[in-house]
């Protein structure tokens, strides 16, 4: 079973809401149990838990705990390789590392709106980790730069205390199809963008200054680009308006409001949000 079969696995699981296994007669359970080991340490700084999810975790089947997925590895035995604890509102003063930094088989890491504080750990390490939803949580420090060398497709950064300025390459070496950091606070200027292939970007809320850049008309496929709530100055381009998009939304900022003729076409449609 090759890493790929292994991504395409946890990918279904996802898609079709399992995102739970059952029991593991073929597991290595020295393997789980190591696993098991580091979410218990884990569940031990859960301070406040309104759900009772640690505390449904009892047994030694750590696949069948509530957020956690179990598959098996490409090397043969079988893994923790997902964490959904979306929602469940986990506290307090959570550390992402203590999980990121000793789970390497993770494919999806899901942990939106608990309270993980601290930066975003190394990411690098994990080489089948293709999904990071950390939003609305309350983390701090610069954009994560281990990310760019990570397999990710997804990544939501929403609703945190992330600042500083964004990588140069952020939009040039990507593969991933959808990247959100809205709602946080990052400055400088959005970075150029490449050849790259991406349906979702969303900055809107940020700190941003400078122009929007034309060279988002090179991203592939592009449906949703959101640059609200920024203080961006300048016009919007029309390279980015003759695109075929779904949603483009500028508004809020100390844009010129003049547009050409292919940004106008895009409002009277009313894709784009001046």
């Amino acid at each position: 079973m090759g890493p790929f079969v292994f991504k395409t696995l946890i990918s279904s699981l996802l898609s079709s809401g399992l995102v739970t296994a059952g029991p593991t007669p073929r597991a290595t359970w020295d393997n789980l149990a190591r696993d098991a080991a580091t979410l218990k340490k884990f569940g031990e700084t859960v301070t406040s838990d309104p759900q009772g999810i640690i505390e449904s975790w009892t047994g030694t089947d750590v696949c069948s705990w509530k957020g956690i997925t179990c598959a098996e590895h490409p090397d043969g035995y079988q893994a923790v390789a997902g964490i959904d604890f979306n929602g469940y509102n986990l506290g307090a003063n959570l550390r992402v590392k203590d999980l990121l930094d000793k789970l390497l088989d993770l494919t999806f890491f899901h942990a939106n709106s608990n309270d993980f504080t601290g930066t975003v750990p190394d990411v690098s390490r994990l080489e089948y980790l293709f999904e990071l939803d950390l939003s609305n949580n309350h983390l701090t420090g610069n954009f994560p730069l281990s990310v760019l060398s990570a397999p990710l497709t997804f990544l939501d950064l929403r609703f945190n205390e992330l600042q500083g300025e964004l990588p140069d390459d952020l939009f040039t070496k990507t593969d991933m199809d959808t990247i959100f950091l809205n709602d946080n606070n990052f400055s400088g200027k959005i970075p150029e963008a490449g050849n790259i292939s991406t349906l979702y970007i969303t900055l809107a809320n940020n700190k941003f200054e400078g122009s929007i850049p034309a060279s988002f008309a090179n991203i592939e496929g592009l449906k949703e680009v959101l640059f609200l709530g920024n203080k961006l100055t300048g016009t919007v381009p029309e390279e980015l308006c003759a695109l075929e998009l779904d949603v483009l939304d500028v508004s809020d900022n100390q844009l010129d409001t003049t547009l050409g003729p292919k940004c106008q076409a895009l409002k009277d449609k009313g894709v784009l949000v001046v």
